[in-house]
C-alpha cells in the first residue's frame, strides 16, 4: 500500500468516500456525518496544512486519515473520565474513513499504526481520538488497535447525543 500527503486533485475521490461512509453510517443507525460534515471545505483546508494522508492501492485512494499535533481545545471538556496523560502534549487524529471497496483490508490499522508512528516520531507520548457513541466499527478499531477509552466531549459545547463524541488515548 502507498502512502502520500494528499492533494488537491484527490478532493473528488475523497468526497466521493465521504459520501460513501455517510451512507454506511446512516445504514447502521449512526447520526454521526449526517448533517454536512465533513465537508470538502474541511478536506481543502486539511490539505492546505499538510494534515490529511492518503493511502493508495493500486494508485487508487483507498482511504484517508487527517493528523494533527497541535493543542485541541474540544479535549479540554472531557467528562466521565480523564485522559491518560492528562495535560501533556498529544497528537490527534480525526476523519479516519476507508472506501467500502478496501473495507476489511486492515487499511484503518494501518492508516493509525502510520498516524501513532508519526507522532511518536515527533515526540509525542500518545495518541487522541474520539467518534460517535454508537459508531461500533470506529470503536472496536479503536480498542482493537491499543486506544483506551476516556471519557466523553461534546461537540461546539452543546450538551446534545447528536453533538456528543467518546475519546479514546493510546500511549505511544
Amino acid at each position: 500500500m502507498e502512502h502520500r500527503l494528499a492533494l488537491n486533485s484527490d478532493i473528488d475521490r475523497i468526497m466521493e468516500i465521504v459520501r460513501d461512509a455517510q451512507s454506511f453510517l446512516k445504514s447502521n443507525g449512526v447520526d454521526q456525518w449526517q448533517d454536512g460534515y465533513p465537508n470538502q471545505e474541511v478536506y481543502e483546508t486539511d490539505i492546505r496544512d499538510g494534515s490529511c494522508h492518503v493511502f493508495m492501492i493500486d494508485g487508487i485512494v483507498a482511504g484517508f486519515i487527517s493528523v494533527f499535533f497541535e493543542h485541541e481545545e474540544c479535549y479540554d471538556n472531557l467528562e466521565n473520565g480523564k485522559w491518560l496523560t492528562g495535560d501533556a502534549p498529544y497528537a490527534a487524529f480525526h476523519r479516519a474513513v476507508v472506501s467500502s471497496d478496501y473495507r476489511g483490508m486492515g487499511i484503518a490499522g494501518q492508516m493509525l499504526s502510520y498516524a501513532g508512528n508519526t507522532a511518536a516520531e515527533r515526540g509525542f507520548k500518545s495518541m487522541r481520538g474520539d467518534t460517535h457513541p454508537d459508531n461500533k466499527a470506529m470503536r472496536g478499531l479503536l480498542e482493537k488497535r491499543g486506544f483506551i477509552c476516556c471519557g466523553t466531549i461534546y461537540l461546539s459545547g452543546e450538551k446534545t447525543a447528536r453533538n456528543e463524541r467518546v475519546c479514546y488515548e493510546k500511549l505511544l
